[in-house]
């Protein structure tokens, strides 16, 4: 059996699952990982929404169980408009259709779930390196080096870019890099935290939660969402999603770290004299702390032909390949069947004997054309399933078609 020399830039929830499927399909495998952030906080924050077949991956890895009593499960998505009229329960998960109820949990939790299982496998099996920068990538015939900003430097037989959306990897072997910078939607997303204790004496007709609310045509708050993100149901995140121009980059970071600021812009959408908006809402951003706020800007960048190099010594998966947006919630689940799809190839590849061993071969050339091509085609898919989400959270849509098209995975 082979035992190539594996290198991963990033460890996120896509580099922490390829790592953990790779190394039970081909144990040989000497696996590194490098990662930017120091080992106090390996993990960035807020909360996720995983659907059942990102659910199905964590199952494959071991963590589904585990994670599963630590977020909100739920089936369906209640849809109101902004005077908090019933439009519609749509069903996007359960047990009898998808074997998977959806989840809404910390992204922390998940996180945390994964590096546990690395650890059991310990160093001698997968090694994290934090504090470490990718600065530059060079392939050869032979292998593939990277530098890191740190000075330091390591070569391996293959790397595997798990460095998100600003990817230095990718930068390195793109024909024309710029092309695929990433770039502004025109939308962010904006939201907090808060009780369910709160809040819920303005749920007047009790409807079931996550709830997702419309707005007028008129209105710059298009949608609103309540969600439950714990067991219990009783801790929400809300947010909304709403057209700004673009910043540069200090201005989106003044963002971030004036909280009060992030309030007062959901205070001036839906709390304006005259305001639309119905009581919930108003009561969910007047009674909030603004310490819970948070925002992102919505950057994408274009899918390239191809998911590696050349030479193949060189794979990208998760955002690194093709971001996306929250708006369909498939950013995280796209990540997962990548990690998983990507270690079976491999795994494959190098263990098939008769027909050369390894990626840089012709047979492994081929297994690995087969599976970018494969997940090309399911972005295509995903991608235009959050337009249709996207142009139904701006509001330029009554219908809700692009909900309904999240059931199909």
């Amino acid at each position: 059996m082979a035992s190539p020399n594996i290198i991963i830039i990033g460890s996120g929830l896509a580099g922490l699952s390829f790592s953990l499927f790779l190394t039970r399909l081909l144990p040989t495998a000497s696996i590194k990982i490098y990662e930017v952030r120091p080992s106090t906080h390996p993990s960035t924050s807020g909360t996720i929404n995983l659907t059942p077949n990102a659910l199905r991956v964590l199952d494959h890895l071991g963590v589904y169980k585990s994670i599963s009593p630590q977020g909100y499960n739920f089936d369906n998505l209640t849809l109101l408009n902004h005077q908090f009229d019933f439009l519609a329960s749509i069903p996007i998960a359960g047990i009898s259709e998808f074997e998977y109820q959806s989840l809404r949990i910390e992204r922390r939790i998940v996180h945390s779930a994964l590096l546990q299982k690395v650890m059991e496998y310990g160093r001698s099996r997968i090694e994290i390196i934090y504090d470490s920068k990718c600065e530059s990538v060079e392939e050869s015939d032979a292998g593939v080096t990277v530098k890191f900003t740190n000075g330091g430097s390591t070569t391996g037989d293959i790397l595997i870019a798990c460095d998100g959306i600003h990817s230095t990897v990718r930068k390195s072997f793109v024909k024309d890099p710029k092309d695929f910078d990433p770039k502004y939607t025109g939308q962010i997303s904006l939201g907090g935290n808060i009780s369910k204790s709160q809040i819920q004496q303005f749920n007047v007709n009790n409807n079931p939660y996550p709830l997702m609310m419309f707005g007028p045509e008129t209105s710059t708050g298009a949608n609103f969402m309540v969600w439950p993100y714990n067991n219990s149901g009783d801790q929400f995140t809300f947010f909304t999603t709403l057209s700004k121009p673009e910043e540069d980059k200090d201005s989106w970071k003044s963002y971030s770290n004036s909280k009060e600021f992030l309030k007062s812009i959901m205070q001036e959408t839906f709390l304006s004299d005259g305001s639309p908006w119905n009581e919930m809402v108003k009561k969910t951003i007047e009674l909030s702390e603004a310490d819970s706020y948070r925002f992102w800007p919505f950057y994408l960048h274009s899918i390239p032909e191809k998911f590696y190099s050349e030479k193949a010594r060189i794979i990208m998966i998760g955002d690194a390949a093709h971001a996306m947006p929250p708006s369909g919630g498939q950013g995280a689940a796209m990540a997962f069947e990548d990690a998983e799809t990507l270690a079976y190839s491999l795994a494959v590849a190098f263990n098939t004997i008769e027909s050369g061993s390894g990626i840089n071969t012709p047979h492994g050339h081929d297994i690995l054309s087969k599976w970018s091509n494969n997940r090309i085609a399911r972005m295509n898919t995903i991608q235009e399933m959050n337009k249709r989400m996207s142009d139904m959270r701006k509001g330029s849509s009554g219908s809700t078609s692009g909900v309904l098209f999240t059931v199909k995975f």
